[in-house]
């Protein structure tokens, strides 16, 4: 990677300004897209700006960016305001393209700020069609990582195909968009409900929470601890709060779902799934794993890299299980995870945000909080508290092993 001159701003330092603002305000608008935490979007803008030659300072929320741009004298202040983004891998790998092509000298500016607003403009990768796939293959293929059998599995995969079809329904006008996550609970909870009061071998929850792995804010909240962990304390604490609104959404909807299906069926005990066979993991790995690639819109080429991190989490989390310590296997994932992601970096040159991203999403204790606020709701507070507590703790070792990880594998200077 070539060096950028050290007067690359010279005696025309407004001009270079003006001609590079808007390529650093379009890409942080880009980065809060596809879904960017602050720590890892400031840090990607402040390298950029670096080789650009830029005197630049930034702060970002997960709905804006402030981009200041100079020095104290001639400083201009830019403002970039998105809605809350979603995960977007291919554009990401796309935005880091273009970003080391500029870097290295290959295109100059114009032609990386036409790119950006082109790569960020463009429609999801994967039509409305594969991602409504992705649904019912994450419901069908977590579903035994949480201990479910075959019977939950044949309640699981109906649940996700239901999620999509009304989170794809409802996300094409912008009212209906804003009650997806309490609408989704309901049904499912309703559906899932009717299914186990007709067929009382079957356990609900692991089915429900299979269904409401996309929906879940597990990935927020281990965002936010790492966001406040880092020092973004505007941030960290804004995606904290929206987490939790998520959960008291998804939780009432759940509530609402369980009381209207009892109310024809009657009561429907919680039990435990029946000993499931040694091979449904191991099939159901592959199967959530290519879910997870349609789901977060990363390349096809990046779906062996996804494959391998979901075992590595898959076992992170399996070791915590057989210490009877799921904080322990929290950690041991978190830091798996970060190493795989931090070490993909070095030999690709690509984002780590690749692997990371649905390698946390399988650890995340999304589910864990869910389960504590459906207990508060029925009564049982202290259960409720206690499991509300597991969930943070697990999201602070999540983060906790990912911190560690880039102290011993260092992330690459990259997007």
């Amino acid at each position: 990677m070539t060096d950028q001159p050290d007067d690359i701003l010279g005696d025309e330092q407004p001009y270079a300004s003006d001609r590079y603002a808007r390529l650093v305000l379009n890409l942080g608008r880009a980065l809060l897209h596809v879904g960017s935490p602050a720590h890892r979007l400031e840090s990607s803008m402040q390298i950029m700006a670096e080789r650009l030659g830029l005197q630049a300072e930034f702060f970002s929320t997960p709905t804006s960016l402030i981009v200041s741009l100079g020095d104290g004298e001639k400083q201009q202040t830019f403002l970039a305001r998105s809605d809350p983004g979603s995960a977007n891998l291919s554009k990401l790998a796309d935005l880091t393209e273009v970003m080391e092509e500029l870097a290295e000298g290959r295109i100059d500016p114009e032609t990386a700020d036409e790119r950006v607003r082109a790569i960020d403009a463009a429609p999801p990768l994967y039509n409305r069609w594969l991602q409504l796939a992705a649904f019912v293959l994450i419901a069908g293929g977590v579903v035994p990582l949480l201990g479910g059998g075959w019977r939950e599995a044949l309640l699981a995969v109906p649940l996700g195909l239901v999620t999509g079809l009304t989170v794809v329904w409802m996300s094409r006008h912008v009212e209906r968009a804003r009650l997806i996550n309490p609408m989704v609970a309901t049904i499912i909870t309703f559906l899932g409900t009717l299914w186990c009061g007709y067929d009382a071998q079957t356990a609900l929850m692991p089915a429900i929470l299979a269904a409401m792995i996309p929906l879940l804010p597990g990935m927020d909240l281990t965002t936010a601890a790492r966001e406040l962990s880092t020092g973004h304390l505007v941030s960290g604490s804004s995606r904290l709060a929206f987490a939790v609104t998520i959960f008291a959404l998804l939780t009432f909807g759940l509530v609402l779902g369980s009381i209207s299906a009892r109310a024809i069926v009657g009561e429907v005990g919680l039990i435990d799934p029946a000993p499931q066979p040694i091979w449904l993991p191991l099939v159901g790995v592959p199967i959530a794993a290519m879910g997870l690639m349609m789901l977060i819109q990363a390349h096809l080429r990046d779906w062996i890299w996804i494959l391998g991190v979901t075992w590595v989490a898959w076992m992170g989390a399996g070791f915590g299980d057989w210490l009877e310590a799921p904080v322990i296997g929290a950690f041991i994932g978190g830091l798996a995870v970060g190493l795989a992601g931090n070490l993909y970096v070095q030999l690709t040159s690509r984002p780590s945000s690749i692997l990371h991203i649905p390698g946390m999403i399988l650890l995340v204790p999304g589910s864990i909080g869910l389960r504590s606020l459906a207990v508060l709701l029925g009564d049982d507070v202290v259960a409720g508290l206690e499991t509300a507590i597991l969930a943070g703790v697990i999201a602070v070792a999540l983060t906790t092993g990912m911190i560690l990880a880039s102290v011993l594998i260092p992330p690459r200077n990259t997007l």
